[in-house]
């Protein structure tokens, strides 16, 4: 089971998804937006964010993936604990965890998680098939 699959799919639907006794990732509507020194256009997106605060299992993730493989929801919660206990691990000893599609969590100095999300994925579904694109400079004549 690969768990950051199933987040990711639900993090187009929702905009939390916790993992039990892990933290939560949390998305955001960002509009649209140029940067004018480069006249890129980016279309709107959600941005993911990460919680370590909330850990409390609200039943989401373990249903769905419950739902996804046709297991039960206790086997299911044991597995992500399972799950949630090599990430943690991995974090100790290689200080970054790379979740596909999702982002990097890594440990700082002070043993505290940082997230970095990835952004050539756009949970946003109302903006499908929009892309960031370059304009060429419009130069206005001034009468």
């Amino acid at each position: 089971m690969v768990l950051e699959h199933y987040i990711s799919d639900l993090l187009y639907r929702y905009s939390c998804v916790a993992v039990p006794n892990f933290g939560a990732f949390l998305t955001q509507k960002r509009n649209a937006k140029l940067v004018e020194e480069s006249n890129t256009f980016y279309p709107p997106t959600k941005e993911i964010s990460f919680n370590r605060q909330l850990t409390t299992n609200d039943g989401l993730l373990v249903s769905y993936i419950a739902e996804a493989e046709k297991s039960t929801y206790e086997s299911i919660l044991s597995k992500i604990e399972a799950i949630v206990a090599d990430w943690e691990e991995d974090l100790k000893i290689k200080k970054v965890l790379v979740l596909d599609n999702i982002g990097e969590l890594t440990l700082n100095a002070e043993e505290k998680i940082q997230f970095q999300p990835l952004e050539k994925v756009n949970y946003l579904t109302s903006s499908f098939g929009l892309n960031t694109f370059n304009s060429s400079v419009v130069t206005r004549e001034v009468l």
